[in-house]
């Protein structure tokens, strides 16, 4: 962004111009910057993207909030994540990083595995991510053109979260008995 003294001959100036330029302020001096037009993407792949990180903040929202901790673990998951997180990187935006993976790819594969457990094991992860506190809830998902789609069921939101714990070496691989947290 340009940083400009005396805009269109004049102190100060702000808004647009010639619908190619804006004027303003920022951190007290005056600027400069190309007018964007702000779009909308709604493909199929800007969906599934955006459906990523809506789960990821859910997780980041339970993991922040929970007091609770693994059984055998003697730090909440929050404390476990940022241990293992680089240097220079926040603990949320790795923890998305590792779970979604390069292109979805840690994402996908969570939910294959959580695809191929039986009815009862699905329940019983659903009944674990409503025992939680807080309680980890669905999680709205959008299609292409931004109508609605099925939500991400809470078990497997569970099952996400414990997977990225164990992508990052935290924990094991998520099987069809939900981790305890106490």
């Amino acid at each position: 962004m340009a940083k400009v003294k005396g805009p269109l001959m004049s102190m100060e100036a702000s808004g647009s111009y010639g619908s190619t330029l804006v004027f303003g302020r920022r951190l007290g001096s005056n600027v400069v910057r190309q007018l964007v037009k702000p779009s909308n993407p709604q493909t199929a792949g800007q969906m599934l993207a955006r459906n990523r990180v809506r789960v990821f903040g859910a997780l980041q929202k339970f993991v922040s909030g929970t007091m609770l901790k693994l059984a055998g673990k003697t730090s909440t998951d929050k404390e476990l994540i940022a241990a293992v997180t680089p240097s220079g990187q926040r603990w949320n935006s790795y923890m998305q990083q590792v779970g979604i993976g390069s292109g979805g790819i840690s994402y996908t594969a969570a939910r294959a595995a959580f695809a191929l457990l039986t009815e009862l094991e699905k329940a019983a992860w659903e009944t674990a991510a409503g025992a939680l506190t807080p309680v980890i809830l669905a999680v709205a998902q959008k299609d292409a053109g931004g109508t609605d789609a099925s939500a991400v069921p809470a078990g497997e939101v569970f099952f996400i979260h414990v997977y990225t714990l164990s992508l990052m070496g935290i924990t094991a691989t998520p099987t069809g008995t939900p981790p305890t947290y106490a």
